[in-house]
Parts: structure tokens; C-alpha cells; sequence
């Protein structure tokens, strides 16, 4: 016996994921919810439920998803034994702004670490931080770039493009699929800025040097680059001269939305893959073009092994 009040918490819960997850059509949901109930009998309270929903997140394959209930995250933790990496995981808490130096006279370096920008108040400030530090260190000796999204661990994906559209190019760069595989947002650069469709994501323009749109540009990854940090990184795949390198990537490569369920509660869960420009899909995660695992330096970037792979490339296709 359940709580009605309990009862219909649940239940609500249960139409809306089976109304909008991703993966609802591989779900037997006569068979899932008599588990669910199964697992809430006796419940009396909202909080006796809770620890249900990451059960519910992994049957419904989605570790993306989340129950967010008066400030505490219920999600479902996949861990398919991917080995932590200890230097880019203390990294991903020291490096929270954007970074940017020369490497030598002709590479430009800039690292891109995740934000907490989640309702898009600061698209604007971000995107403007991104292109300062581009212009900063950017002049006419520069003949290659490195974007470094090892410790970006997601946010708002849309102030990160929109700082790197002088080196993602222009047109179509990607966008969202629904399950259906048709489109639900493409990701689109016209004149050096970015629209989701025909939604201008943000008017900050570059005011640097010229950036030569065939100039090669390295992206390095890593297992904590997720999320936003992901969607960026297939922004650049299919670009001219441009090349992924480090290790696999966290594998968070849906969209979320939110669904409120009362007043202090509500569901994200993951509704559309991301494709690139060339629409290929990414259900999963993103793998590096030229795979290098661990020795990482981010304090000296000329005895990091990431980057120093990239440099070697950059030479090899300016």
C-alpha cells in the first residue's frame, strides 16, 4: 500500500519519462511500473520514493537524467569502468576560467572549463571571455591552434560555441535529433556568430587578429569532458584541419530537459541525441582521432603528452 498523495507523485513521474525519454519505446512499462510499485509499497512519504528513481533512470538507460528534490540530485551512476584519470580530475577543480598562452611564437593554446551558466544568464559574459582570450594571445605568427576541453565538464554548450565560431567555420556544425531521427535544433555559424534555427545565440563579436578559417586546430578530450563540454567538441568534427586527441569522452552526449513535478521538485531527463555537421550521431560517447592516455601537464604545457602530440600535428598540417 502507497501513500495517494505518494502514489500520485510517482505516477506523474512515470507518464512524463514515458512521455518524453529518449529510450521509452525499449521500455516494457506495464512490467516497469509493477516493479516500481513493488519497490514503494509502504511508502508513507516522498522521501521513502526517492531512492527509486535512479532504478528508474537505469531502466530507462538514461544516466544523463536526473531527479532534482529540494536541492538533492537522484540519478543513476553508469560506470562501465572507465580508469579515472587523477591528474585531470584534480584539474577539472582547479582550472574553472578560460586560460589561454602561446605555445612557442606560432601555436595558440586556450583551455575551456565547463560553467554553471544552466538558465543562460550569462551567455554573453562567457562568450566574450572565450574571444578575449582567443585575441589576447592571437597575432600574425600564429599558425595553429589547440582547444583544450580535457576539464570541461559541461553547462551551457551555448556560450562555449559561440566564443570558438571563428575556428568552428560556418554553416551547419551539428544539432539535436530526436529519437525519431529527425531534427530538433540545428546548430548553425552565419558571419562568425551562432543561432540554434534562426535563434541568434549571442551578438558578441571577435575583435582580435584574423583567424584564417583552413588554420589546423587540435581539440584535446578527455573521460571528464561531458555533457556541453562533448557538444562542443562535435562542433569541430567534419572541420577542414581539425582533429580530436586524448582519451574517450564521459559520454553524456544527449540534451535535457526539465519537467516540473511540484514546487520543489522536478525531472530532467534526456530527450535528443547531438549529431555533427555530416549528421552522424552520437548515442554515447565521443572517441579521440589519435588516442593518448594520461601524461597530462597542465602546469607545463611542453611536457604534456596531449599536447605535444597536437603540436607535432599542427607542424605536420599548417
Amino acid at each position: 500500500m502507497i501513500v495517494d498523495s505518494v502514489k500520485s507523485y510517482l505516477d506523474k513521474s512515470l507518464l512524463i519519462i514515458e512521455a518524453n525519454a529518449l529510450n521509452s519505446k525499449n521500455v516494457n512499462w506495464k512490467e516497469l511500473r509493477q516493479h516500481v510499485y513493488n519497490k514503494a509499497s509502504g511508502a508513507k512519504r516522498y522521501e521513502d520514493i526517492l531512492p527509486i528513481y535512479p532504478y528508474i533512470f537505469e531502466q530507462i538507460d538514461d544516466h544523463h537524467g536526473s531527479l532534482k528534490y529540494k536541492n538533492k540530485t537522484y540519478s543513476w551512476n553508469k560506470n562501465d569502468g572507465i580508469k579515472v584519470n587523477q591528474t585531470i580530475k584534480s584539474a577539472t577543480k582547479k582550472y574553472s576560467f578560460v586560460r589561454s598562452e602561446k605555445i612557442g611564437k606560432d601555436i595558440g593554446y586556450i583551455l575551456i572549463p565547463g560553467n554553471n551558466d544552466f538558465r543562460g544568464q550569462l551567455i554573453d559574459s562567457i562568450s566574450r571571455d572565450i574571444k578575449n582570450a582567443i585575441a589576447k594571445i592571437n597575432d600574425k605568427n600564429i599558425k595553429g591552434w589547440i582547444i583544450d576541453l580535457r576539464v570541461n565538464t559541461g553547462g551551457n554548450m551555448y556560450p562555449m560555441i559561440a566564443g570558438l565560431t571563428e575556428f568552428i567555420g560556418e554553416g551547419r556544425v551539428g544539432g539535436f535529433i530526436t529519437p525519431a531521427l529527425q531534427p530538433d535544433g540545428d546548430w548553425i555559424i552565419k558571419n562568425g556568430t551562432f543561432y540554434v534555427d534562426s535563434v541568434k545565440v549571442s551578438p558578441v563579436k571577435y575583435k582580435g587578429h584574423p583567424i584564417k578559417k583552413d588554420v589546423p586546430v587540435a581539440i584535446l578530450i578527455s573521460s571528464y569532458t561531458a555533457s556541453s563540454g562533448e557538444m562542443t567538441a562535435i562542433t569541430t568534427i567534419g572541420r577542414y584541419k581539425s582533429i580530436l586527441i586524448g582519451e574517450p569522452t564521459a559520454g553524456y552526449t544527449t540534451t535535457n530537459l526539465g519537467f516540473k513535478l511540484n514546487e520543489y521538485s522536478g525531472l530532467n531527463l534526456a530527450v535528443d541525441y547531438a549529431a555533427d555537421r555530416n549528421g552522424k550521431i552520437y548515442p554515447e560517447n565521443i572517441n579521440p582521432d589519435i588516442l593518448v592516455s594520461e601524461g597530462d601537464n597542465f602546469e607545463v604545457l611542453h611536457k604534456d603528452q596531449k599536447v605535444k602530440k597536437a603540436i607535432a600535428w599542427i607542424r605536420k598540417n599548417r
